[in-house]
């Protein structure tokens, strides 16, 4: 029978591991909720064995029942036996699952307690030993990984260490068909990005309260004067009571951050009320309240 399979991308390689990532994380994560007002770091001590399980529960829905991880089967992919040259005993042998769940279950469990091993066994006659031995193991993992993972980019194949260990490879079970891409979303973002960095560079030079201040002082009509006497219930520029009232000369009074605000972004700032200029910080004055005494 012709095999009708095709050696999965890599970079479907890649995003299947993200997903199958991101699916942990998401499980630890709801896991954890449930426990946010228990005692703090009441899951901590047993933060391996609680992976250990989501992983163990993972497995069992996904490589051993379909042989494919979660993020695989979103992705169309599929554990072939890439020693297999039959057809219908292409797919992962109940052996290979099983050691699959020995090396990525069993050995993330033995490395996150590594610590925790080293120290139980520090009593032994040959502690330091197997201190070595465990350091050497973990270490030697991590360079394999690296070395197996440049492999990978130059042939596509056994991303994992444990796939080329165990001689699964990801496939596409079925053919797959020509992608037809099209660029205009990502040109459409490149352009709305593009746009978006520019508001942000030219927003901050842009003077809105000297704006503000020419438009109202060219189109608003002038207020009431009031004959040289001060209204102390409005502030000539928000319209609210005035918080620390001051003035700057004339018979309008204002806030104090009001005036000082458009003041210091607007040198040329004028009263909204009879258009006197402030000119400089330095005319900007508290008011003093006017008491009349008969005599």
């Amino acid at each position: 029978m012709e095999d009708m399979t095709s050696v999965a991308l890599r970079i479907s390689q890649l995003d299947a591991s993200e997903l199958d990532h991101e699916i942990h994380n998401i499980f630890s994560a709801q896991f954890r909720n449930v426990f946010k007002y228990f005692k703090p770091h009441l899951l901590t001590k047993y933060e391996p064995e609680i992976n250990a399980a989501f992983r163990f529960v993972i497995w069992k829905c996904s490589i051993n029942v379909l042989e494919s991880t979660i993020g695989q089967q979103i992705l169309n992919l599929k554990y072939k036996d890439g020693r297999s040259s039959i057809e219908r005993h292409s797919w992962m042998s109940p052996r290979q699952k099983l050691l699959y769940a020995v090396l990525v279950i069993g050995g993330n469990w033995a490395s996150d307690r590594s610590h925790d091993l080293k120290r139980v066994t520090s009593d032994w006659p040959q502690s330091s030993v197997i201190s070595k031995v465990l350091s050497y193991a973990e270490d030697g993992w991590k360079v394999a990984s690296l070395l197996n993972f440049l492999v990978f980019l130059l042939n596509g194949r056994y991303q994992l260490l444990v796939e080329r260990i165990l001689g699964i490879r990801a496939v596409f079970p079925r053919p797959q068909s020509v992608r037809q891409v099209g660029f205009d979303y990502v040109s459409r973002e490149l352009l709305w990005h593009g746009f978006a960095e520019f508001l942000f560079f030219i927003l901050p030079l842009i003077n809105f309260r000297r704006i503000k201040s020419f438009l109202s002082q060219t189109f608003l009509p002038k207020s009431r004067t009031l004959g040289g006497r001060r209204d102390y219930q409005e502030c000539t520029i928000c319209g609210e009571w005035p918080t620390n009232p001051h003035h700057i000369g004339c018979s309008h009074v204002f806030c104090y951050y009001c005036i000082t605000s458009n003041t210091m972004a607007d040198s040329g700032y004028l009263c909204p009320g009879c258009r006197q200029p402030v000119e400089t910080i330095n005319n900007i004055r508290l008011v003093q309240l006017e008491v009349g005494v008969n005599t």
